[in-house]
């Protein structure tokens, strides 16, 4: 098939099953490129999902964009970027016929029925993302440091990834 018919194929599947978007989807997304494909190890795939956070854009498109550059190149960019909203498009084409010339109360309540796989899903992302994070005594320490700091203090984001991320340097600096 190819790397190119790979990238169309994960792609167009982490659109057509990514209910919920963002962090929904990230359990999907590390499902697919770390343990299916082996694209990337768990440690890249963090770092894949920290630059697509800070991108504008929704997370499975710049993580779409990004693996299929490191893949494929501008090619792989484009059809990867390309295949992850197309499986979206379709459905939201075909739905929103259905949507208008039926009842939509009857919809509603099985629209209702996702809000619990969304959040099992955003569960499932954070599960994998702490395991592959937490590895040893002191990033144990460093992320409930970090957890305190942000949910009891209310220290902002921005100055909680700072501090743990200076405190994990030194730490691992002094360490080696």
């Amino acid at each position: 098939m190819g790397i190119y018919g790979a990238l169309i194929r994960v792609f167009f599947k982490i659109g057509l099953f990514g209910f919920g978007g963002g962090y929904a989807i990230i359990a999907l997304i590390r499902h697919l490129v770390v343990i299916q494909e082996k694209w990337v190890n768990d440690l890249q795939f963090i770092d894949i999902v920290a630059i697509s956070q800070v991108t504008p854009g929704p997370i499975a498109i710049n993580a779409a964009t990004f693996l299929g550059y490191k893949m494929g190149g501008i090619l792989g960019s484009l059809l990867a970027t390309l295949s992850s909203v197309l499986a979206p498009f379709i459905l939201v084409f075909f739905a929103s016929y259905f949507v208008h010339n039926t009842n939509q109360e009857k919809y509603q309540k099985y629209l209702n029925l996702l809000s619990p796989v969304t959040f099992s899903l955003i569960l499932a992302g954070t599960y994998g993302i702490l395991k592959s994070s937490i590895s040893d005594l002191w990033s144990t320490i460093i992320f409930i440091g970090a957890f305190i700091l942000g949910y009891k203090y209310k220290l902002s984001l921005t100055k909680t990834l700072i501090l743990s991320g200076l405190l994990g340097e030194i730490i691992y600096f002094l360490i080696k």
